[in-house]
């Protein structure tokens, strides 16, 4: 009975803590309700860049500041302003809204993780 009682003691403590280590962690520019809907943007991120999360993440503690990671971060920012500036009327692209017109990752990078800025010829 009594390593049942210290059981429902721990049980939620070991439980909450696993909760606690899911959450992520450093986070400067992207504010997201749930840990799926940052895992969907930055699936969306790494496609549109060709990229695997290890070009910006250090896969050991995510939270690590990288270079990359840092660069990201300004065209984050860039993009977001550029959306609320330029397409005030039409929202964020961080908030999906069809065939609404805004940038992001793809607009300019075409997944590669360099901005494509000549036009490709045909």
């Amino acid at each position: 009975m009594r390593n049942i009682i210290q059981l429902l003691i721990i049980f939620p403590i070991v439980v909450s803590l696993g909760i606690m280590q899911d959450k992520s962690n450093n986070l400067q520019v992207l504010e997201f309700e749930s840990e799926r809907d940052l895992k969907k943007y930055m699936k969306t991120v790494s496609k549109d860049l060709g990229v695997k999360c290890k070009y910006c993440h250090d896969l050991n503690d995510k939270s690590i500041d990288t270079d990359h990671k840092k660069i990201a971060r300004e065209m984050m920012r860039m993009q977001m302003d550029l959306n609320k500036s330029f397409f005030a009327l039409l929202g964020d692209s961080l908030h999906m809204h069809g065939e609404i017109t805004q940038i992001s990752c793809w607009t300019c990078h075409r997944g590669t993780n360099e901005p494509q800025t000549v036009r490709p010829k045909e």
